[in-house]
Order: structure tokens, then sequence, then C-alpha cells
């Protein structure tokens, strides 16, 4: 379990622990040290990827991977991780950091630009790395 599991699990509203799992669980990891990341594994770095949910890309957008339509799919070898790679071994690497670097730093590397830039207007996504 990460450390960020751990807090996203235990900041659930909709999660109800007991109050007693709460104390094991705290001093459980009081004195836990915070360990670096490893580095991303290759396979995640020379992955395919497969996402499917609302793309855009200037005035066109549309649901990706359904019955009428592949899913957008990238080449991650072909994009620079650099830049993801610090966040995450420096532990800094959100949600928000990680959309926007996979966007300009992978997405555009492997397909271009875009008419106005790739943007994900949807609720939900699903990504597949083969």
């Amino acid at each position: 379990m990460t450390t960020k599991t751990l807090v996203n699990w235990l900041a659930d509203s909709e999660y109800n622990v007991r109050r007693s799992y709460l104390d094991i669980i705290h001093t459980a990891y009081e004195n836990v040290a915070i360990i670096p990341a490893d580095p991303l594994p290759d396979r995640i770095k020379d992955g395919q990827y497969e996402i499917s949910g609302v793309v855009r890309t200037g005035d066109d957008e549309r649901t990706r991977g359904t019955v009428d339509a592949a899913p957008l799919r990238i080449d991650g070898c072909r994009g620079n991780w650099d830049a993801i790679e610090e966040l995450w071994l420096a532990g800094e690497l959100t949600d928000d950091e990680f959309e926007d670097h996979f966007i300009d730093d992978v997405i555009v590397e492997d397909i271009g630009e875009g008419t106005d830039g790739w943007d994900f207007p949807g609720a939900s996504y699903s990504v597949e790395v083969r």
C-alpha cells in the first residue's frame, strides 16, 4: 500500500472505518520513513495505450472505444517521460500533473498537436496498457 493510497482511503467520507481501525493504521504507519519511488517500469514507458471515453481535438469531440469507434491508441515509447518520471521519483506526481504531462509529452509526441491540442472533457475513462 502506498502512502497516497492510504491517505485517499482514510479521507474517503463514504467509507466508514471503525475508530479502532484508524488507531491501528495510524500506529502502524506512524514511524514509517518515506522511501523514494522506484523508476517507472519500461512496460509503462513503452506501453501501447488504448483510451476509451470522450476525446476532443479542436472542434472534433467524440466518444472513443465503443462498438462504433476505436479507442484512441497511443504508442508510449514515442513519448518523453522525463517530466513524469522526475515528479514520480520526487513523490510529487499528482493526477493533474500526470494528465497534463501525458497529453503534452506522450500523446502529442506520438500523434501530433491536433487542431487545438488534445482534451479529455468526459467524466470517466478506461485506459488499457498493452
